[in-house]
């Protein structure tokens, strides 16, 4: 059973004039990749404003996608290309939108969740990615 999701999301809740833009974009990615590692998907799920930390706030937006990571030592080969894959196609969508990405891996079965990289410009670091993920020498 497969217990991780890497999770890579716009870091930000203001989010409503590119919302649409960014799912189409987002989905045409994960529809259009053979995917090594695990099942791809597209998330977009707005909170409830009483989520908000502050009165005035805006509610919490999940808006990115979600990838099955195997688990560690089962992995098949070629499985961090997925990995490269989504963080190239969000470094794209910085410089076409200007958004800040967050990647993470949440635990399926207790939904605890850590971020470990942030996407803030055209040419992510993979090499630092793979680091922050705990991740090896891979093929």
């Amino acid at each position: 059973m497969l217990q991780h999701i890497l999770y890579a999301y716009v870091d930000g809740a203001n989010l409503e004039l590119v919302a649409p833009l960014l799912e189409a974009h987002l989905q045409a990615f994960v529809s259009g990749r053979r995917w090594v590692a695990g099942e791809a998907w597209i998330v977009n799920q707005r909170d409830y404003p009483k989520t908000s930390s502050q009165p005035g706030d805006l509610p919490l937006w999940d808006l990115g996608l979600n990838l099955l990571l195997p688990n560690p030592g089962a992995e098949p080969p070629g499985w961090f290309a997925d990995v490269e894959a989504i963080a190239q196609c969000l470094g794209r969508l910085h410089g076409e939108f200007g958004t800040q990405f967050v990647l993470g891996i949440a635990d399926a079965e207790t939904g605890i969740a850590d971020d470990l990289f942030y996407i803030s410009t055209s040419d992510p670091d993979v090499e630092k990615l793979r680091r922050s993920l705990g991740v090896g020498d891979v093929q």
